[in-house]
Formats: C-alpha cells, sequence, structure tokens
C-alpha cells in the first residue's frame, strides 16, 4: 500500500506541481483578503468580540458564562485575551489569528502523514484549503479556528494511541493527552463533543482499548461538566439556538460534506453512471415534493441576478443536489468503514467525519455551514487514500478555492 501511493505520487507531480501552485496563491489571496478586509467587525464577529470584553470584566466565572453573547463556548475568549496586545481588538488583526490557526491545523495534519510516509505530506495538508467553508473560519473573526486546532491535536494523539496499540506499546497516555485536547476544542464548539464517541467505537472493535476509551469518556465528562452546570444545558443562556433533532439539518450538513470530500478526491468513477443519473433524479423528484432540503448557495449574490421564481428554483435544484450527495456519502462511508474495520486509524478518522458530518442535526432552529466545517481535519484525512494528483484534483482545487474565497468576500461586501 505504501508503495503504490509512493508511485502513485510520482506518477502525477506534473498535476502534483499544479496543484501546489493553485494552493500556494490560494493562501496568498487569502491573506490578501484578510489583510484588506473591512476595519470594522461583520456578521456576528462583534458578538464574539464580546467575548473577550466580559472576560476582562468577570474573569472565569459563572456570570462570565451566564453572559456570553453568541452560541459557542468561552474557548475564543482566552485566545484573545492572550493575544490581545497584540491584536488591540483590531477586527483585522484577529482574523489573521485565524489565518495563523489555520496554518497550525494544516501542519497537525501533515506531521500525521509524514508520520504516515506519505511523500505528499505538505500538499495534503494545505488541501484544507479546497473546502469552501474553511475561508469562512480562517478569513473571519469566528469562534471555530481555536476548536479545530484542539480537535485537530486530539485527532493526531488519538491516532497515535492506535499506532501504539499496532505496535504493542503504551497506549493509556495518548488517550488522556487526547481527551483533555479534544475537551478544551468543547469549550470552544460544543458539537466536537460527539467525537467522544469514536473511542468507544475503536473500544467495541477492540477489547484492549476499553480501559483508555473509558478514561477518554470520562476526561470529556469532566471538562465538559462545568459548561453544562452553568449554561443548564450546551449552549449559552442568551442563545437561541434549540436543541432537538433536524432531518434537514442532518441532511444539508451530510450533503455539504459529500460535495467538500469530492472536491478533496475527485474522482469520477466511485458509482456507475447509470446508477448516479438514477439515484440523482429519484432524489431530485422526492425533494421536489416533499421540500425536505431547499437552500440557495451564495445567495446574497444569486440575489442580485435572479428573480423571485429563479431564486426558488435554484435552492430548489441545490438542495436536492445536496440530498442526493447526503445519500451516496453516506452509503459509501459506511460501506468503506466496514470493509475496512480492521484498519482501526481509518476507522477513527471515517467514524469522527461522520458523527460532525451529522452533528447538525442536534440543532433544530438552525444550520450553517460552519457547523459542518468542524469535520476539517478529518476530511481531509478521509480523502487521502482516495486523492490523485491529476487535472481533476487541481481543477478540483480552483473549483473549492474558487467558491471559498467568493464566500468570504460575500460576507465582508456586505458589511
Amino acid at each position: 500500500m505504501q508503495r503504490f501511493a509512493t508511485q502513485r505520487y510520482e506518477a502525477g507531480t506534473g498535476a502534483a506541481g499544479a496543484a501546489a501552485a493553485v494552493l500556494l496563491l490560494a493562501a496568498v489571496v487569502l491573506l490578501a483578503t484578510v489583510v484588506t478586509s473591512p476595519a470594522n467587525f461583520v456578521y456576528d464577529e462583534s458578538d464574539y468580540a464580546n467575548y473577550v470584553l466580559l472576560l476582562r470584566r468577570y474573569g472565569l466565572t459563572e456570570q462570565f458564562l451566564d453572559a456570553l453573547t453568541g452560541g459557542a463556548g468561552p474557548l475564543y475568549a482566552f485566545v484573545h485575551r492572550v493575544l490581545e496586545p497584540l491584536t488591540d481588538l483590531s477586527p483585522v488583526r484577529m482574523r489573521l489569528v485565524n489565518v495563523v490557526l489555520l496554518a497550525v491545523v494544516a501542519g497537525i495534519l501533515a506531521a500525521w502523514l509524514k508520520r504516515q510516509k506519505r511523500p505528499d505530506y505538505l500538499l495534503a495538508g494545505c488541501t484544507i484549503l479546497i473546502v469552501p467553508m474553511t475561508w469562512v473560519l480562517a478569513g473571519m473573526a469566528l469562534t471555530s479556528m481555536p476548536s479545530l486546532v484542539f480537535a485537530s491535536l486530539s485527532l493526531y494523539v488519538l491516532l497515535r494511541g492506535v499506532e501504539a496499540l499496532e505496535q504493542e506499546t503504551p497506549v493509556l497516555g495518548w488517550f488522556v493527552a487526547g481527551g483533555i485536547f479534544l475537551g478544551v476544542a468543547v469549550w470552544g464548539r460544543q458539537t466536537a463533543l460527539v467525537l467522544s464517541g469514536v473511542p468507544v467505537l475503536l473500544a467495541l472493535l477492540d477489547r484492549r482499548l476499553r480501559l483508555p476509551a473509558l478514561v477518554f469518556v470520562a476526561i470529556i465528562t469532566v471538562l465538559t461538566a462545568p459548561l453544562v452546570v452553568a449554561w443548564e444545558g450546551f449552549t449559552p443562556p442568551n442563545e437561541e439556538a434549540d436543541e432537538g433533532l433536524s432531518l434537514r439539518h442532518g441532511l444539508t450538513s451530510l450533503g455539504y460534506t459529500g460535495l467538500c470530500f469530492f472536491l478533496l478526491a475527485p474522482r469520477l468513477k466511485w458509482l456507475s453512471w447509470k446508477s448516479l443519473v438514477a439515484a440523482a433524479v429519484l432524489v431530485a423528484i422526492i425533494n421536489a415534493s416533499l421540500g425536505i432540503v431547499v437552500i440557495c448557495p451564495f445567495e446574497s449574490f444569486m440575489d442580485d441576478f435572479l428573480a423571485e421564481f429563479g431564486m426558488a428554483a435554484c435552492a430548489l435544484l441545490f438542495g436536492s443536489l445536496l440530498v442526493f450527495c447526503a445519500v451516496m456519502f453516506l452509503g459509501w462511508i459506511l460501506r468503506i468503514t466496514w470493509h475496512g474495520r480492521r484498519d482501526l486509524k481509518q476507522v477513527t478518522i471515517n467514524a469522527g467525519l461522520l458523527v460532525l458530518a451529522l452533528s447538525p442535526a442536534l440543532i433544530a432552529n438552525y444550520y450553517s455551514s460552519r457547523y459542518t466545517a468542524m469535520a476539517l481535519p478529518y476530511l481531509v484525512l478521509a480523502a487521502q487514500p482516495w486523492r490523485l494528483w491529476d487535472w481533476k484534483m487541481s481543477s478540483a482545487a480552483v473549483a473549492g478555492c474558487a467558491a471559498g474565497l467568493l464566500s468570504l468576500l460575500g460576507y465582508f461586501w456586505a458589511a
């Protein structure tokens, strides 16, 4: 398998060079966009920037936790309180912090791939820029990037723990570290809590992981308890998010995950064309009849060019595409995870990707693609075994980065 991966990369070094050029240009464009971004807070940046002021006023107290003006946990406040001498709470500088944190996440992913002796580890780590949601998370002063850093660290050390199990060396310390990192991530984005189920699944597949999994879950429970007690739930009391189940949000998130996975591994032979067309037509008919997912991408842009009927048609067509991608991706990832269940490292990655992709279903009244973006490190690693460095990969890199830039600019231009 390793020999195949090396040969596959070497066979596509020309295309890999093209993809590298695209990603390098994308990184420069992201940095330039942030540097030249509006000098005022946009969208809900101000709600989260207020976290720092609340922390300065109340300190780490229950009063501080109750006063939070957004839906995310307090990790963002701690990060920007520490960095306040550098940023002076300037919107542009706070956004630049997230750009740096994105580079940290890419470095963590590259470090794991290098450990797996993947020759394309640096380039593969940078493919995180191909996922359109990355640009909003890293280009705005929002809350997800600090949490993503710790979620990525948790994934890395959990994979090291599984690797230690395979090498019959001590495992528990890796799971302890993984639990601590994930606990910190939950203090940033509470949806990361669903990842605590991944070690439980691993323990079901290998009895030797029962104690490490139990310790992992216990650590998460202890670290999450102060938030739950203070809020009497999983969100600050000022947040209007309703906890509950939403099939629509789960399908929408899975659909975005499937689209992003295809951008990271754009292979055209996942299924036969006849099967794909038949499934797409069936899904479109069902979605048009029931209106399960109706959503228009880049709505602020499309609204300037399409009439009301055109917007409705676009929302229905794109919604049907998302439902189709959700069904196809769910079936595919369940199948490959089952067939590869003896590879615990890949099970860790695939299971984490799936639970994070489904986590928006737990928020009943609102969905944002930023929720799905919590799965970014899992997406990159899950796509790695299926990626071919060819013209399709370079084209997907251009398409994904362009969509991400357009999305980010939409927030800034609307300011």
